[in-house]
């Protein structure tokens, strides 16, 4: 990840990175005249806290493929546009796309205590990909690859529950207030 400064951050402690090294990484994709690869090089950090290497992708990238993102969204969306990719090739985005919405999808309920059913969260999250435009997929990798506590980067977790003035966020118990000891009559539930 890079800083608005064009610092390197880490993307797991989000400190400060070191440049390490640069590395060549070719990238595939479809253009007039037939498949094209395109070689290019890549950023390697290392991070001082603890010493893991990292590669910085750019955004039309995704790590471990061959295709850009581009041609990678067309197949998703199940386009018939110009891609040159086998079907098999297509076949393994697909199922590779559902593990990571799934895994996505269970992150981000995890994150907001399970209060949520995973099928309205996943319909949430799609409602917003499909308002992001052609940037849904970037949006959905960066997810993915964000550590669980840094969510917050991408997702307004509590914008519901804290809102200006609402200084105390629990309820009142039914028997009494919450900061209170339960008065005389019906015990607390498990009491």
């Amino acid at each position: 990840m890079r800083k608005g400064n064009g610092g390197i951050v880490c993307r797991k402690c989000l400190g400060p990175g070191e440049y390490a090294f640069s590395r060549e990484r070719g990238r595939r994709y479809t253009a007039e005249t037939g498949p094209v690869v395109e070689m290019m090089l890549l950023t390697v950090y290392r991070c001082p806290v603890d010493g893991l290497y990292s590669t910085i992708f750019p955004d039309d990238i995704v790590r471990n493929k061959q295709y850009c993102l581009s041609e990678i969204r067309c197949a998703l969306e199940n386009r018939k546009d110009f891609s040159m990719a086998s079907p098999r090739t297509r076949a393994n985005w697909r199922a590779w796309f559902k593990g990571m919405w799934e895994a996505v999808v269970t992150r981000i309920q995890l994150s907001i205590g399970c209060n949520f059913p995973k099928k309205d969260i996943s319909t949430a999250l799609l409602s917003f990909c499909r308002k992001v435009g052609d940037g849904w997929l970037r949006y959905v990798l960066d997810l993915f690859h964000t550590e669980s506590n840094n969510l917050c980067m991408f997702l307004d977790l509590v914008a519901t529950t804290i809102t200006p003035g609402s200084e105390k966020l629990h309820k009142s118990h039914v028997h009494g207030d919450a900061e209170s000891f339960p008065k005389r009559g019906k015990p607390p539930p498990g009491g």
